[in-house]
């Protein structure tokens, strides 16, 4: 007797389940059959768990309610696998359960469960998110914040993170680190407010505030007057 993929539309009844056996894809799920059909398919400790069994019979309100932890044992195993690329956001986690089908019951429980398990902390995310882009990149706090909303972290946490950040960094001292090389580079521009508006746009892009942009290009402007 055949068994067709999980994924397949269902039609459930009440019935008797005549046989459970592991699946030959993956030694982990087994299927059901219910009066010699085929029923669905589940994670083998949920079939233990339920104490599915050949005789045992189920209601369609039973196969929903296992139907229901499947899927929820689903989406937490793909959130997991989901987080061995590389740290995410509980919002990329989200995205990327509900583009895989997962509804949104199963959804919300597979993120509690990895944030329940320090698996998932946008606090923590936006830290070192931070601190990388900042260290390893220059990003000024503008381009980080940026960044950090579009990955679906709240406004609350990334202006702590920010916060920690002005307060460990000088971003004055590292905005002119950043800008000397493009000022230099730009040094046969014949025009002055050129340069120095290429400078500050480069600075801008970077995520500096104009503030913090024009303090630099002036500073960058008056050591080269005085020869230094």
């Amino acid at each position: 007797m055949s068994e067709p993929h999980d994924d397949q539309e269902r039609s459930l009844r009440d019935g008797t389940i005549t046989r459970v056996v592991t699946q030959k894809r993956d030694a982990e799920r087994v299927s059901v059959f219910i009066d010699g059909q085929f029923a669905f398919g589940l994670a083998l400790d949920l079939a233990l768990e339920a104490g599915l069994r050949k005789g045992k019979t189920l209601t369609v309100a039973e196969q929903e309610a296992l139907l229901a932890k499947e899927q929820t044992h689903r989406a937490r195993a793909a959130a997991l696998d989901y987080l061995t690329y590389g740290a995410k956001t509980a919002a990329e986690v989200r995205r990327k359960l509900r583009e895989k089908g997962y509804a949104d019951d199963a959804v919300e429980d597979a993120v509690a469960h990895l944030e329940g398990y320090g698996y998932l902390d946008d606090a923590a995310y936006a830290r070192a998110f931070v601190r990388d882009r900042f260290g390893g990149r220059g990003h000024g706090p503008q381009r980080l914040r940026a960044d950090l909303l579009q990955r679906g972290v709240d406004k609350a946490v990334i202006e702590e993170a920010l916060a920690e950040l002005v307060e460990a960094e000088d971003l004055g001292e590292a905005a002119m680190h950043l800008a000397r090389p493009r000022w230099n580079r730009l040094a046969r521009e014949p025009d002055p407010r050129k340069r120095k508006k290429k400078t500050m746009d480069f600075l801008l892009r970077r995520g500096y505030a104009f503030d913090v942009a024009r303090e630099v290009v002036e500073a960058l402007a008056r050591e080269e007057a005085e020869g230094g």
